[in-house]
């Protein structure tokens, strides 16, 4: 355990000295800005706009962002073999995985809340109806998805390249939302048993999905968020335990 949190407070320090990050998250303040701006184009509905615009905004960043920082930290240890020097110590490679994950899920949980409350606080200029503890609960809710997601981008970067990790996590997000709506318009015996197997292997992400609901000035239930966040650890220990299983099995001179 000590091991696992002192390879996380590293990997905290790698990410605040990677220029990747500085530039995802100018991009992140630019999405931000120009949602709030999306959401200033009417003189009607003003709040729900760019309460709607920026938790979108939101979402799809932080989703570019959890991929492409899990490929920098995890894939540059691997690419450089500086990956050895750890693993020479007595550091099980399980641990050394944790450990890159939980830093980066700390980064990014910093991030998401910190974009929240300045959504929270756009919001609260128009002095129309908002709710701020429905903004924060959306906020929570794309920290559960972006962990998932975070775990999904770490079970390809052990055995495939920056690129193909990319393709496959991204493609993972579109059909974790998408599933639904697929295995419903599906007909035919044969393509209604394929989407049930879709549905079974891919994470259902449309669950974290609350934002228009927000946007309209209503939160959901405790219990909700009880069971997303139930949810999302059960897929975190999935695949950080798949991940772990075949980083086990690779071959790394050490």
């Amino acid at each position: 355990m000590k091991s696992t949190l002192l390879i996380a407070w590293i990997a905290i320090r790698e990410l605040l000295y990677e220029k990747v990050f500085y530039v995802l998250l100018f991009f992140l303040i630019l999405s931000q800005g120009l949602s709030l701006l999306l959401g200033q184009l009417t003189y009607s509905e003003q709040s729900k706009l760019t309460v709607d615009f920026m938790l979108g905004g939101m979402e799809i960043s932080m989703v570019l962002f959890s991929v492409f920082m899990g490929i920098s930290l995890f894939q540059k240890e691997l690419s450089l073999g500086s990956i050895s020097m750890t693993l020479s110590k007595p550091v099980f490679r399980s641990q050394f995985l944790l450990g890159k994950f939980f830093g980066q899920l700390v980064v990014q949980s910093l991030v998401i809340m910190g974009m929240g409350l300045t959504t929270v606080f756009c919001a609260s200029r128009f002095g129309s109806d908002f709710s701020a503890i429905g903004i924060m609960q959306a906020s929570l809710m794309v920290v559960l998805q972006v962990a998932v997601l975070t775990s999904v981008t770490y079970l390809f970067s052990v055995g495939t390249n920056g690129t193909l990790t990319a393709i496959a996590t991204l493609g993972v997000y579109v059909i974790g939302h998408l599933k639904g709506s697929m295995a419903t318009s599906a007909s035919g015996k044969a393509p209604g048993a394929l989407w049930a197997f879709v549905r079974s292997i891919f994470p259902d992400l449309e669950i974290f999905n609350i934002k228009t609901l927000v946007s309209y000035g209503y939160g959901v239930g405790i219990e909700q968020v009880g069971w997303c966040a139930l949810y999302t650890l059960l897929c975190i220990t999935i695949f950080l335990g798949i991940a772990s299983f075949s980083f086990n099995r690779r071959d790394i001179l050490t």
